[in-house]
């Protein structure tokens, strides 16, 4: 684990780059858990590739004088249509850890979304950020009381929606973490779920993700709804076909992804299943979207594809990593700064102007 620099402003060039630095900052078996992906890593690439045969189509002499990137995601006003996907460990790259994602996506006026693998509890990330937006991100444990408790916590803690992740009945064979026996610092917990297991003295990723259940089916989407009054979303669709099936549940909104390339290999971009989705539900089910998410580029096309909000990942970590809270508010703001610019030369002054009529496949 690394501590941020005492600098608390900076400036991004790109978060390729940002990357890079905090790559020096960080001993390399932490960088390569963040970085890493899956198997080849196949698909990490193709999240990356896909976004590059994706051009822009721009209007002229539209007459725009104002941008407005602000959004209404189910019931929350946020400054931009993106926000802070689920992962596991923050603290890892910094001492802060969740508490500091979320005070940074507090900062930058947008939504946090806690994870059940946190390094904080749900209850001290919600305190950080009391009437910012939040949501909570549930892996489906073995034991349904486990479950039920989590739920309960959530919504005592002020959490307004549960986001069920369903890609992960078990973990991807993750190359790099083996090459490094990547295992959990000591002086970590992951509290949402204490236990006798997470204690063990191995601390691999492997005995930490032992209590998922590893047969999900729509029936465990079911339970989770009937046992909270929050709305349930489904974060890791990739098929139109459980889009569709998504849709005829009425699931108020799912999360089209592929755990950022880091359970499947030799899977295709995320951003390729999104399209296809997004017309298959027509409106049925809203849409967001993560994965692959470095530039403004990618989420105006991530946008003209159907997506409402869009998630990120790993650059907030490097932001984390660098500069705490502040270096994670950075980094959205960055993000907000650059998505301004791009509809502004496509000629788009609203998000409901990003349509599919802005972009080609190339």
């Amino acid at each position: 684990m690394t501590h941020a620099r005492a600098a608390t402003k900076f400036d991004i060039v790109n978060l390729d780059e940002l990357e890079q630095q905090a790559r020096q900052q960080l001993d390399q078996a932490t960088y390569d858990f963040v970085a890493g992906g899956a198997g080849s890593e196949l698909t990490l690439r193709a999240n990356r590739e896909a976004f590059q045969k994706i051009t822009i189509m721009p209007r002229v002499l539209t007459g725009i004088k104002h941008i407005d990137p602000s959004i209404d995601l189910l019931g929350q006003r946020l400054s931009m249509p993106i926000y802070v996907t689920p992962m596991a460990n923050h603290g890892v790259v910094h001492s802060s850890a969740e508490v500091g994602s979320a005070q940074g996506a507090k900062k930058a006026g947008t939504l946090f979304v806690a994870p059940t693998g946190s390094t904080k509890t749900m209850e001290e990330v919600a305190e950080s950020i009391k009437d910012s937006p939040r949501w909570f991100q549930l892996y489906f444990n073995k034991d349904p009381e486990v479950n039920r408790a989590l739920l309960q916590r959530a919504e005592r803690a002020g959490y307004s929606a549960i986001v069920l992740t369903v890609d992960l009945p078990v973990l991807g064979i993750r190359d790099r973490n083996v090459r490094n026996n990547f295992t959990l610092p000591k002086e970590l917990n992951r509290p949402n779920i204490p236990s006798e297991r997470y204690i063990a003295a191995t601390r691999s990723l492997q005995t930490l993700t032992a209590g998922i259940k590893d047969d999900l089916s729509w029936d465990d989407y079911e339970w989770t709804r009937k046992h909270t009054a929050l709305p349930v979303l489904i974060k890791g669709i990739l098929s139109p076909d459980d889009a569709e099936e998504a849709a005829s549940r009425k699931v108020p909104a799912i999360i089209v992804s592929n755990h950022g390339g880091r359970q499947l290999d030799t899977g295709f971009g995320a951003i390729e299943a999104l399209g296809p989705i997004a017309e298959r539900v027509k409106g049925r089910t809203r849409v967001l979207f993560d994965s692959g998410i470095r530039r403004g580029t990618d989420l105006f096309k991530a946008l003209a594809l159907g997506a409402e909000a869009v998630g990120v990942g790993r650059p907030v970590l490097w932001g984390l990593a660098l500069y705490g809270a502040d270096g994670v508010a950075a980094v959205l703001e960055h993000l907000k700064t650059e998505l301004v610019n791009v509809m502004r030369l496509a000629g788009t002054a609203r998000l409901t102007d990003i349509t599919s009529d802005y972009i080609r496949n190339s």
